[in-house]
């Protein structure tokens, strides 16, 4: 025997959840979870007095359709603290501020003359060269070697946890290309797209950052209980198979049968669940590489750290030859996160510069954190309390291959009757893009 449903939802992390909503109250949908909780990535857990976010710490302000969930699910989003707004990256063994405007960045420390004068000649340099390449190719041609090494290379660690070298700059930061193939170059793009939104009466600055009291958790929290039982948890899915009548999924409690079908896990779940009844399909998710996160969360007496901790957090560059790819103020973010007299911080290793370190043991962990980020936050003595988080293949890697591999995708989903994929594989990492095409697909 097989429950049947009109549509049937695998995977509740933001971007399953976050479908199944926009379907509305009334829709003849279930959605199932392999593990015991929903939500995915996005995930608050409080202990021993301390908050801590398991993925994104904040969300920008800038995303129309997060908002809108927000407001549908009654959550009162609050503005991230105001020194959260200021970055730092690691320059030759020493924390420096990032430019926030042209002022700011002739008078930086993080390039040299020559690096500057390369990058400011940016609008000079030929607008159809280095497109379809590599992150790093494009960043050579159009700003220079120094602004790649110095400023994005550490900012793609800490979006992608990977390497400029290695990821599609069509795939990764489609912006860019639309900058240049319209404006001609990034200034001109940039330049017109700030002096649209004055015009518009928007904030032509730099996006501001958002949180939930309680911690982004209250998200995925809130989506859970508006699906109630529509939700099934602890309900692996095993194979999915299609005919004529529609697609019947096999699990670890009993079978499903769905109109449609709609896959929101991982691509390398995706490419296992589809590998027998659509091979062609599953050998194209297959392909996919995705990078390892391990966190390391550490609180410290107020006392026994030296900096200000008055930003965001710091990211590293490749060329510090350090072990750690950066470190988040997470009580700078959200002060509620720690209690008075102490901070939270949120060290992240791995990806494609470390990729074996999610299975390293929590005591090395540890030890990267004694030599590598203690020196630099003038961190004495031993941490009050620490949590290690290992994220394996969560953040999927936007190689060169990536453009094609997408449109193989469109196809063979164009070509089979009721399936849809959602996942960061697809359109973008980011909490706010998952909403964002979860929402629209469900319309």
């Amino acid at each position: 025997m097989s429950d049947s449903v009109g549509t049937l939802v695998v995977g509740a992390g933001i971007a399953g959840l976050s479908y199944a909503h926009a379907r509305g109250a009334d829709a003849n949908l279930v959605v199932l979870e392999a593990e015991p909780r929903a939500g995915g990535l996005v995930r608050t857990t409080e202990q021993d007095g301390l908050r801590t976010e398991w993925g994104p710490e904040a969300l920008q302000a800038d995303a129309p359709e997060t908002l809108a969930l927000l407001a549908e699910l009654g959550l009162s989003a609050l503005p991230a603290a105001s020194a959260a707004q200021k970055r730092f990256v690691l320059n030759r063994g020493t924390l420096v501020e990032l430019p926030t405007g042209p002022g700011d960045f002739m008078q930086s420390r993080l390039l040299s003359t020559r690096g500057k004068l390369r990058a400011l000649s940016e609008p000079m340099r030929k607008r159809e060269r280095a497109l379809d390449g590599s992150v790093a190719d494009f960043v050579r041609h159009r700003l220079g070697p120094e602004v790649l090494e110095r400023l994005v290379d550490p900012f793609v660690s800490g979006i992608y946890a990977g390497d400029p070298e290695l990821l599609s700059l069509r795939a990764a930061f489609p912006t860019l290309v639309e900058l240049v193939t319209q404006h001609g170059s990034l200034m001109a793009g940039m330049k017109a797209r700030a002096r649209a939104k004055r015009e518009a009466g928007e904030d032509a600055g730099v996006p501001g950052l958002l949180t939930l009291p309680g911690g982004l958790g209250r998200l995925t929290d809130e989506l859970r209980a508006a699906l109630g039982e529509r939700l099934q948890l602890e309900c692996r899915a095993t194979s999915v198979t299609h005919d004529p009548s529609g697609w019947r999924v096999q699990t670890s409690r009993g079978d499903w049968r769905a109109e449609q079908l709609v896959l929101a896990v991982p691509v390398g779940a995706a490419a296992r669940l589809v590998r027998e009844s659509l091979p062609v399909l599953g050998a194209v998710l297959s392909e996919m590489t995705a990078e390892s996160v391990v966190a390391v969360h550490h609180a410290w007496k107020r006392e026994d750290v030296a900096h200000a901790l008055d930003g965001f957090g710091y990211l590293v560059p490749n060329a510090e030859q350090r072990m750690h790819l950066g470190t988040l103020f997470s009580s700078t973010i959200e002060p509620g996160c720690a209690p008075d007299g102490m901070v939270l911080l949120r060290t992240l290793l791995g990806g494609a510069r470390q990729p074996r370190m999610v299975e390293w043991p929590d005591e090395e962990l540890h030890a990267v954190v004694r030599d590598d980020v203690a020196p630099l936050l003038g961190l004495a003595g031993e941490p009050c309390w620490t949590r290690v988080v290992r994220n394996r293949s969560a953040l999927p890697r936007y190689d060169l291959a990536h453009p094609a591999r997408q449109q193989r995708i469109d196809s063979l989903l164009a070509e089979t009757t009721g399936l849809a994929l959602l996942g960061n594989y697809r359109s973008g990492i980011s909490c706010n893009a998952l909403i964002e095409t979860s929402r629209r697909l469900a319309r």
